[in-house]
């Protein structure tokens, strides 16, 4: 089980610059009853060198073996955790609780809306899978930890980005073209989301740049797994296969600081830490850098002027110039880095 404490402690919006982070699970979760039919599984890269030229990331073969059901049912399943989330929320906190905590009427309306758009996103790709003859996944247990008014804010606005992120790498995985406008417009909406929770809820940044980051199946489930206890054995596959080992990170990290990150070495078929890299995914490409030393788990981030801005997904992966499933050890982690736009130094990193 997930401490909720430990939710408490690291979705917490920190003062400017610092970040929020979701925790990583140290649970081994099943994810689907069902094997799927191909073991041999590199998903897509998560993030595309096709839209910014610093980025150095590529895409691996490996993805051709899943199938639309599977990519499907992944959606599917994140749907399901997005309501099971959105259903607690509403049902613990009413509209007297949102006010006593500071919020307008019309913020708590809103997530009413938003639990609604979860249902028929849901409700869409079971129609899909039923027309297309596939099995259909079924929700999973899940543990949300015990949170207040302002965490599960914090919590919703994690859980919109990286949905969009989910469908964002996802979308190249799909066969069936036709596909393609029910998949964007449910992109489309969660980004729509994380945009009102995070500028007018939290009055944060409303967007980190000019892209979203897509991430990998495998690498959306790492994140999802820390909310997942258990699914239904008869569930069909799903796009994702396993979770990466978990990376922690401490909610004071800021941009240019020497942070020490936490990931169980002894798991990876690395000899010290000078064969791994850490990889910052962001808005306008990947910063790769290398551990102080070979025996130190500190880091020094990148700076703000670098592009450490916004939403920020942190990796631990085994080169230096590509983050792929096959390169990938441990996170991604999320973090949220708040910014001034209208630093100088911050309106150079987006030129008209």
């Amino acid at each position: 089980m997930i401490k909720s404490a430990l939710f408490l402690s690291a979705l917490s919006f920190f003062s400017f610059t610092r970040a929020y982070t979701i925790p990583q699970s140290k649970r081994t979760i099943n994810i689907v009853g069902k094997a799927r039919h191909s073991a041999s599984y590199d998903s897509s890269s998560s993030s595309s060198s096709s839209y910014n030229s610093s980025s150095s990331s590529s895409y691996d073969p490996g993805s051709s073996s899943i199938t639309d059901a599977e990519v499907l049912n992944y959606a599917l399943t994140l749907e399901h955790l997005e309501v099971a989330f959105y259903t607690q929320g509403l049902a613990n906190f009413s509209a007297d609780a949102f006010a006593e905590a500071g919020f307008a009427a019309a913020v708590r309306a809103n997530y009413d809306e938003i639990l609604s758009h979860e249902e028929s996103h849901i409700t869409l790709l079971q129609s899909v899978l039923e027309e297309m003859g596939a099995d259909i996944v079924q929700a999973c247990t899940y543990d949300f930890g015990s949170v207040d008014v302002a965490s599960f804010i914090a919590m919703s606005a994690a859980f919109e980005t990286v949905g969009a992120s989910a469908y964002s790498g996802a979308s190249n995985l799909l066969k069936r073209r036709s596909l393609l406008p029910a998949a964007s417009s449910i992109l489309s909406t969660e980004a729509r989301q994380s945009t009102w929770i995070q500028s007018t809820v939290q009055h944060l940044n409303p967007w980190s740049g000019a892209f979203e980051v897509p991430l990998t199946p495998n690498q959306i489930f790492t994140i999802a797994s820390n909310f997942i206890v258990e699914c239904p054995s008869s569930n069909p596959p799903i796009a994702a296969t396993h979770a990466f080992l978990p990376l922690s990170i401490p909610t004071t990290a800021t941009p240019g600081a020497s942070v020490q990150l936490s990931f169980n070495l002894n798991e990876t078929s690395a000899s010290d830490l000078s064969d791994l890299s850490v990889a910052f995914l962001t808005s306008n490409g990947t910063i790769f850098e290398q551990f102080t030393s070979s025996d130190s788990y500190n880091v020094t981030f990148p700076t703000q002027e670098e592009g450490l801005l916004g939403t920020v997904f942190v990796l631990i992966v085994n080169s230096t110039k590509d983050v792929t499933d096959s390169t990938t050890v441990a996170g991604p982690t999320p973090l949220m880095f708040p910014f001034n736009a209208t630093d100088p130094q911050i309106e150079a990193l987006f030129p008209n």
